[in-house]
């Protein structure tokens, strides 16, 4: 019978160590909230839009148009996939949105404690800043 107890009081330990592991894993993301994006294409041509972050999703919104692609200016969904103090990850959605449309990733490093910036694969320059 004490072998019972024992092995009960075990795994009364690890299900509380499991469920603190999820809490923890599921906490809120720092860098949720609403930020002011601007992107820096090779031509210095600017776009801008606004990214909300919301722990481990969110949208992604540009006031682009242009007639050659489809894709630009339509929200995106997003899924972040990196968010530390000195990081943020995530890619763009857009397949979710409209058939052909390409998904992409967003690197960024933090610069301060309002801004963030990084490239795209194709060479344009992003920036974060938080509103």
């Amino acid at each position: 019978m004490h072998g019972v107890a024992v092995s009960i009081a075990r795994l009364a330990i690890l299900v509380l160590f499991a469920q603190g592991a999820v809490a923890w894993a599921q906490g809120a993301n720092p860098h949720n909230g609403t930020w002011k994006l601007l992107i820096q294409t090779p031509r210095t041509a600017y776009v801008e839009g606004v990214v909300e972050v919301k722990d481990s999703g969110g949208n992604w919104h540009t006031v682009a148009r242009d007639s050659r692609d489809i894709c630009a200016g339509r929200d995106a969904p997003i899924v972040v996939r990196t968010a530390t103090p000195e990081q943020l990850e995530f890619r763009v959605m857009r397949s979710k949105v409209m058939t052909g449309c390409p998904d992409f990733q967003v690197p960024l490093k933090r610069v301060d404690d309002a801004r963030f910036e990084g490239a795209l694969s194709n060479g344009f320059k992003v920036q974060l800043t938080r509103q």
